[in-house]
């Protein structure tokens, strides 16, 4: 922890230490957490699934601004930007997720919107306005969820239309020209109508200036809209409409040469002194490739080579703006029946996203330029309800359709290496539920059951399908699984619960459309999970103290492994069902009143990811056929995650609430891939960060109220890294944002 860290913190307990003789009576209590994991409002306390909530106040008082922000806050959650789209996430929970963004490829885990499944990535750091919560459910869902899911779910639960009219207004600005405007209008309730709109745009500087012109890295125009319309029919019938839209324009980030892999530098003499010394002629061949090569890193590009972050770079091609679009509309019914809860769930999503990307630092190297395009359809029907005083039930019929189309061309040392054209279609349905029994007031029996069927088809052009009829091949294939679950819940006492569960999870089989020519076809099967966990759920010292903690251990098998056969063609990748691995851990989120008006998070995540069995498939190599586990690592594990978190309210002194609050999160050192012959290329190092808000809001300005804040992230400055890449001859990666700082402005009325 450095200096500014240490002093933050030494300032933060000095101020707040409370002057009992100048307050107000300030909460000495936790208040309650009502979630909806499990399709019903409930206590998270009541919840037998390892879950974080972040509250609509919390996301503003954590600087909460898109899905990739909660990372930060939570144990055993790692995510990412994806390399070549900065809108897109790699998201990983307890080791478990996918380090791809592909149309013929399901996440592993599941992001829903209002109940909606949203089945790609792409577009998912767009802005989170105007949200009532975010839920994080760790571990395999299935039995309570439209899609399957082996790592978890997150939900994003948007707020309801007001009953009173209202407007609220958020005027942003900080470093690096940062500005953002909100504005959020309640229409208030009229003849059980009622509606909300939100929409904000936001602009933002960059970090890394481009020398060879005006377009620079890294800065962004962001702008999200959405629009909410409630009908309550009736006591027993209500209506609720949703349309969102959002827009990311601006270039990528700038990956930066790191280091120079010194061996592949080739100089003539060593291809001379190889044919004088009888070498293969495949050797005399790769080390010519080597020189050639090394003919394009000139001195100037070794002197760019650094491990510090760079305040200005360059492409080889012109810095040209990528641009993410996503939009959906939903439409539920809710209807309250004698026996439960009927729900409908109708929805249509669509993504566009038009990305230009440059590797190479400046040297004509590796460009990359995609094209992606997707809709989805999706119907969900719910029935939710009890059946008696000790039965409760959750149920569902689940039936989605994709259609998704990629471009991609990618340029290595100015020559097409790749062009490929894919096209897909995606078509599932499921039926789930789970029972629960109330065997006696402090012990309950929960069975849960779900049954899956995946249908995808994929047709591939690519040039490098030289041996395929019109450099095309076409598939499909189909997958379905059974996956039950088992749930035992006991109260300790009316404070403390306990729980142990058996649960098996499952993502359906693919296409990879980076695949090779052979690695296309047969489509990748099916992987599976078996996860246990056991969990309590307490609340200590007369309400003071929320402690929650889970430990699992999660079998999986027949893993989806993607394998980089050769670093100079990192766009050419094949994945094979060759996997196992277990992976254990442990995550405990606390809560605790120190003192009146102090309050404590800690979260703490340790993750023991290993691979136990992985076969060799490729029949290149000399270990085909052979486990060559010892050679694998789970990406995007990191061992030890952690955030605390301390937040103090200050006395009443006469104009609205002053409320500070300090944060510092930590991330263990992981790698970006599974295997690779240059693993030291995909190595994240370790790193933490210090954040801190300081918000006075409830200003009674007569008829309207004001708020305003001020923020700071990473404000030690901190260099680290978001992701690196091998490139055989060298090593690249992008840096994370640096220190950055502003204020916020609220009026509501």
């Amino acid at each position: 922890m450095g200096k500014v860290t240490k002093a933050i913190i030494a300032a933060g307990a000095v101020a707040l230490v409370p002057e009992v003789s100048f307050a107000q009576q300030r909460s000495t209590q936790l208040e309650e957490v009502v979630v909806t994991a499990q399709k019903r409002e409930e206590s998270l306390q009541d919840t037998p699934i390892s879950l974080a909530a972040f509250s609509g106040d919390q996301l503003d008082q954590f600087g909460i601004d898109d899905l990739g922000d909660i990372t930060a806050r939570t144990p055993n959650v790692d995510i990412t930007p994806f390399p070549n789209s900065r809108s897109s996430l790699v998201i990983f929970m307890r080791g478990v997720g996918n380090n791809d963004s592909q149309t013929t490829q399901d996440p592993a885990v599941g992001v829903y919107i209002d109940g909606v499944y949203v089945g790609r990535s792409v577009g998912l750091t767009s802005d989170v306005a105007d949200l009532a919560r975010i839920e994080v459910l760790r571990g395999p869902q299935g039995t309570l969820y439209g899609r399957n899911t082996t790592g978890g779910a997150i939900n994003m639960i948007s707020a309801r239309p007001d009953e009173e009219f209202g407007i609220k207004s958020v005027l942003a600005t900080g470093n690096r020209d940062y500005r953002k405007g909100t504005l959020q209008l309640d229409t208030g309730a009229w003849s059980g109508l009622s509606a909300k709109i939100s929409y904000s745009k936001a602009e933002k500087g960059p970090w890394v200036d481009n020398i060879n012109g005006s377009n620079d890295f890294v800065e962004e125009e962001r702008e999200a809209g959405r629009f909410v319309l409630r009908w309550d029919i009736s006591d027993t019938l209500s209506l609720d409409y949703a349309y969102d839209m959002s827009e990311i324009v601006g270039p990528q980030p700038y990956y930066q040469v790191l280091r120079i892999n010194e061996d592949r530098a080739v100089t003539a003499q060593d291809v001379a002194d190889a044919i004088a010394g009888g070498a293969s002629q495949d050797d005399i061949n790769a080390l010519q490739a080597d020189l050639i090569v090394g003919t394009l890193f000139t001195p100037q590009f070794r002197e760019r080579a650094s491990e510090k972050r760079l305040s200005k770079g360059e492409w080889d091609v012109p810095v040209e703006d990528s641009v993410t679009e996503v939009g959906g509309h939903a439409l539920t019914v809710t209807w309250e029946l004698p026996f439960g809860t009927l729900k409908s769930i109708s929805a249509y999503r669509e993504v566009s996203e038009d990305v230009v990307m440059d590797y190479g630092a400046g040297v004509e190297w590796f460009d990359v330029v995609v094209n992606i395009d997707q809709d989805q359809s999706s119907q969900e029907l719910q029935l939710v309800g009890d059946i008696s005083d000790s039965l409760s039930y959750v149920s569902g019929l689940y039936y989605f359709k994709e259609n998704g189309s990629e471009r991609e061309v990618d340029t290595v040392a100015g020559s097409v290496a790749e062009n490929r054209d894919i096209t897909s279609e995606n078509e599932a349905w499921a039926v789930y539920g789970q029972m629960t029994w109330t065997v006696q007031p402090d012990l309950s029996l929960t069975l849960g059951a779900r049954y899956t069927e995946d249908d995808r088809c994929a047709k591939k052009f690519s040039i490098n399908f030289t041996n395929s009829p019109n450099n095309t091949q076409e598939a499909c294939d189909s997958w379905s699984n059974f996956n039950p679950s088992l749930t035992v819940s006991y109260d300790l006492s009316d404070q403390v619960s306990t729980y142990a569960k058996v649960v098996t999870g499952y993502k359906s089989g693919g296409y990879n459309v980076r695949s090779t020519e052979g690695g296309f076809q047969p489509a990748f099967d099916e992987e599976e999970m078996v996860s246990y966990e056991v969990g309590i759920k307490s609340t200590l010292l007369d309400n003071r103290v929320r402690l929650n903690a889970a430990a699992f251990q999660s079998d999986y098998t027949d893993m989806q492994i993607q394998q980089i056969l050769d670093n100079t063609a990192v766009f050419l990748t094949d994945v094979f069902n060759a996997g196992e691995a277990e992976i254990s851990g442990f995550e405990m989120d606390l809560t605790a009143i120190l003192s009146e008006g102090l309050t404590l998070n800690l979260g703490y995540g340790y993750t023991d990811a290993n691979f136990v069995e992985v076969i060799d498939n490729n029949p290149n190599s000399d270990t085909f056929g052979q486990d060559i586990s010892s050679g694998y690592i789970m990406p995007y594990a990191p061992e030890h995650t952690y955030s605390v978190v301390l937040e103090y309210q200050f006395p009443y002194f006469g104009i609205g609430n002053l409320r500070a609050t300090v944060d510092y999160t930590w991330r263990d050192e992981r790698f970006g891939t599974a295997s690779n012959d240059d693993i030291e290329g995909f190595f994240l190092d370790d790193y933490g960060l210090v954040g801190a808000r300081l918000n006075w809001s409830e200003i009674d300005l007569g008829g309207v109220e004001m708020a305003v804040a001020l923020w700071g992230k990473n404000l030690e400055d901190e260099e680290y890294l978001v992701h690196d890449i091998s490139q055989a001859y060298f090593h690249s990666g992008y840096f994370g944002e640096p220190a950055s700082y502003g204020l916020d402005l609220t009026l509501q009325f």
